[in-house]
């Protein structure tokens, strides 16, 4: 049976691994260490460890998986299946396979090669997205392309809804794919590089809302930052974060940021219209609802989100 060794970190990897631990000779798992988690800083395993352990299959976690040239190399694999790792790989570990390395990327390359394209494309308020599966070289997500399937973006997603539909289409395509690769009956289509657009990884500082911005777009934040990095705004100096809202094509006041209330829901103005806020979760506390938040705050007509 082949044998496959499986690199990755976050929860759009395990439906993968549940094609390859199904159908392949699935030996080896590398996945990051574990990190500190939440306000209390809980050392936490990666979800794929989680994965491997409840699934009896070998797992190691490097601090930098060039350090792995041992254990690969007693596994002599076919091939390498990479998805969500969170390394650049050096091409002496991309080559051990004997197929090479293969992953699943969740953009339709060569668009939005990095580590944010689930979120840049909600972001840019997409209509389409996509997965592909591509070969691995030393580059950023510059290998030849094996297989593509579109993903439509429903107006309702937010980020884990559709990593969701993304993760599951990986898979699917990997199933399908992963054959023909082995069998060499698929060859990697070069990319076109000129084209290639690049993102960088999101971090609290882009979780900043802009008032002045419009609604759309500051909605299209709060859909692509929640659950992390977050959207975040401040009130009387107070951090808040942002987790839901609905746009409300009204504008009521005229200052950006000002808070009003409209049938007991929370709303603030934005550049043009303005957000009904749903969930928030203010410094120091629980989530809650927007109606709820509204209840503590007082005299809001005082006050401003900056």
């Amino acid at each position: 049976m082949t044998k496959v060794i499986f690199a990755g970190t976050s929860e759009f990897g395990i439906p993968a691994l549940e094609v390859l631990k199904n159908n392949y000779d699935l030996q080896l798992i590398i996945t990051q260490p574990d990190k500190p988690v939440g306000r209390k800083k809980i050392l936490t395993p990666p979800p794929v460890k989680q994965w491997a352990i409840a699934n009896g299959i070998k797992v190691i976690q490097p601090e930098k998986i060039s350090l792995t040239e041992n254990e690969i190399g007693e596994i002599t694999p076919d091939i390498m299946v990479v998805a969500s790792y969170g390394q650049i790989i050096p091409k002496k570990i991309l080559d051990m396979p004997n197929k090479g390395s293969i992953n699943i990327h969740s953009s339709l390359l060569p668009k939005y090669r990095g580590a944010s394209p689930i979120q840049t494309a909600i972001l840019n308020d997409d209509k389409e997205t996509g997965v592909t599966i591509m070969q691995m070289d030393e580059e950023l997500d510059h290998g030849g392309i094996y297989a593509q399937k579109k993903v439509l973006i429903d107006e309702a997603d937010n980020y884990q809804s559709l990593h969701d539909k993304l993760a599951k289409t990986g898979a699917e395509l990997l199933e399908t794919t992963l054959p023909k690769i082995l069998d060499g009956a698929l060859k990697p289509q070069p990319q076109q590089h000129e084209i290639a657009t690049k993102v960088t990884l999101v971090n609290r500082k882009h979780g900043k809302i802009d008032w002045t911005r419009p609604a759309r777009q500051i909605l299209q934040q709060i859909k692509a930052l929640n659950p992390e990095p977050g959207t975040w705004t401040t009130l009387d100096k107070k951090s808040v974060k942002i987790l839901k809202a609905e746009e409300a094509r009204n504008g009521r006041v005229d200052l950006p940021g000002k808070p009003y209330i409209e049938n007991k829901d929370l709303l603030v103005k934005c550049g043009d219209y303005s957000l009904k806020l749903t969930q928030v979760q203010p410094e120091g506390k629980n989530p809650m609802s927007g109606r709820d938040y509204l209840n503590g705050i007082k005299n809001i007509e005082t006050k401003i989100f900056v």
